[in-house]
């Protein structure tokens, strides 16, 4: 078992961003460039890393879904914006959440986004998920499955399978995705799904798809 499931298993909790970061890039997925900051100076220090604008959401065991609860701000372009957003994500502790800090980020914009994930049925196990991400989602549902573990090929079936799949080939100008990539991060996170038997979900969405790789910018563990 993964110290941070065992940590988070240990705590009644589920895994923080941070920490479900941490288990993908230990199984061999790709993830973005980030830190977690618990004070102003760590905040600017960490934007200057990466270079402007940035991205900032809230660290807490009891907010699952920052979005709906005001704990994401994007395109933070200079460090008052930065301190700014670090005093607004940091007050959320008022209404009783417990705030571990902040997790920062390179800030990226796409506007095609998708989504992988893994749900674990008591009768097939782990299933992989794939299909258009962030609001697209819930706009269109199309979404593709495979049982876990993949082959290569299954994964490619499934990038092939959504309807969607003649954007991944570049059309009217855009780049085509990454799709050895695509295929590699539905492989490996398969892998670790039956491997790591305490996660019941796993929700990657959305995720930018680049010329060279993709952008995971936000990452959900359930146990």
């Amino acid at each position: 078992m993964h110290p941070s499931i065992e940590k988070a298993k240990e705590q009644g909790r589920h895994l923080l961003e941070p920490e479900a970061l941490g288990l993908l890039q230990d199984h061999g997925i790709a993830v973005p460039r980030h830190a977690v900051v618990r004070a102003e100076n760590e905040v600017l220090e960490a934007a200057d890393g990466f270079g402007w604008p940035v991205v900032m959401k809230i660290v807490s065991p009891d907010i699952l879904h920052k979005t709906e609860s005001g704990g994401v701000i994007l395109n933070i372009q200079n460090e008052k914006q930065a301190i700014d957003a670090f005093s607004r994500l940091t007050s959320l502790r008022s209404g009783g959440a417990r705030v571990e800090g902040c997790i920062i980020y390179p800030y990226q914009s796409h506007d095609l986004e998708f989504s992988v994930g893994m749900l674990r049925d008591p009768q097939f196990g782990p299933v992989i998920t794939f299909g258009l991400g962030g609001v697209w989602i819930e706009v269109f549902r199309d979404i593709t499955y495979g049982i876990a573990p993949l082959s290569h090929e299954e994964a490619d079936d499934m990038l092939q399978s959504v309807r969607a799949h003649s954007i991944l080939e570049g059309m009217r100008g855009r780049a085509p995705a990454d799709r050895q990539a695509l295929c590699d991060l539905l492989v490996r996170l398969s892998r670790m799904a039956m491997n790591e038997t305490a996660i019941q979900e796993i929700d990657l969405n959305p995720i930018f798809q680049l010329e060279q790789g993709y952008f995971i910018a936000d990452a959900r563990v359930i146990l």
